[in-house]
C-alpha cells in the first residue's frame, strides 16, 4: 500500500477541512452502534469486536460502550496494530456516539513520515486549537465551541478525554453540564510519534463531544424515569391477588 493512501485511510482526510467534518476513520460522532460496527467491518473486516450492551425496565436495550482491536498475524514481522474505543449516549438522546478513540501502530514496512500525518490532520479538522511539536513527537488538540466554526485558540492541552468508558454516566453528565461545554466544547486530540528520522510509529487520536451532553442526559434520564414508571404501573396492574393476612 502507497503511504500516500495509508495516511488517507487512516485519517479519513476529507478534500476540504471543513469544522463539520467530526469523524476518526469514518466513525462519525452522533452514529448508532450498528452504524459503527458496519464502518468497522468495512475498515477491518478481520478486527475483533465487543460492544456492552445495557438493559432498561420494560426489556429495553441499549449499546454503552464498545471496542474493538485489529493486528495482522499473517504479517508477524511487519505487523499493524489498531484499538479502538467507543462510548454512546442512552436511549432517551438516540443512543448516539459521543466519544471515540483510536491507537494505531504502524507496519514497520509502510510509516509514513511524522509531519506528513499531522499534516493529514490538518488538512481533515483545520489549523490546531493547540500544537507541540518535539524531535519525535508532534501533538496537537481542536477545540470548538460549535459544530460549524472553526477551532478556538487555547494555551494547551485540556483533560477532555478522561471521560466515562460506561456510557453517558452521572460523573460525565456533571463534568459536561458544570465544565464540559464551555471549557471542552467538541474537543480532539491528537499525537504521532515517531523516530528521529522523521518516520511515524505510532498515532493516537480521540473525540468527545460535550457540547449537548448535559441535555442528552436529562433526555436519558426521562426515558428510563418513563419506561420505568410503564413497567411499574403494567407489572402492579398484573400482579397476584394478595393471599390472606
Amino acid at each position: 500500500m502507497k503511504i500516500g493512501i495509508i495516511i488517507a485511510a487512516l485519517l479519513c482526510a476529507a478534500a476540504t477541512a471543513q469544522a463539520a467534518e467530526f469523524d476518526i476513520a469514518g466513525m462519525k460522532l452522533g452514529m448508532n452502534a450498528d452504524q459503527v460496527l458496519a464502518r468497522y467491518n468495512e475498515l477491518r473486516p478481520e478486527g475483533r469486536h465487543r460492544f456492552t450492551e445495557w438493559s432498561r425496565p420494560g426489556g429495553t436495550k441499549w449499546v454503552a460502550n464498545g471496542e474493538t482491536l485489529y493486528s495482522d498475524l499473517s504479517k508477524p514481522d511487519d505487523m499493524e496494530q489498531e484499538r479502538m474505543s467507543f462510548v454512546f449516549t442512552g436511549v432517551g438522546s438516540g443512543n448516539k456516539l459521543f466519544s471515540v478513540q483510536r491507537q494505531l501502530q504502524f507496519r514497520p514496512s509502510e510509516r509514513p513520515s511524522t509531519e506528513a500525518v499531522y499534516a493529514a490532520a490538518v488538512k481533515k479538522y483545520g489549523e490546531p486549537s493547540y500544537l507541540s511539536k518535539s524531535e519525535t513527537n508532534i501533538s496537537a488538540s481542536w477545540k470548538f465551541d460549535t459544530i460549524d466554526g472553526p477551532a478556538k485558540k487555547i494555551d494547551g492541552p485540556l483533560g477532555c478525554m478522561s471521560t466515562a468508558t460506561v456510557g453517558l454516566d452521572d460523573y460525565t453528565a456533571k463534568k459536561a453540564k458544570e465544565a464540559g461545554a464551555d471549557f471542552c466544547g467538541l474537543y480532539i486530540q491528537f499525537s504521532v510519534d515517531g523516530d528521529q528520522t522523521g518516520i511515524a510509529k505510532e498515532i493516537m487520536m480521540g473525540m468527545v463531544n460535550y457540547l449537548d451532553l448535559a441535555s442528552d442526559y436529562e433526555a436519558d434520564i426521562r426515558d428510563a424515569q418513563g419506561r420505568l414508571d410503564a413497567a411499574k404501573a403494567k407489572n402492579t396492574s398484573e400482579a397476584a391477588p394478595v393471599p390472606e393476612l
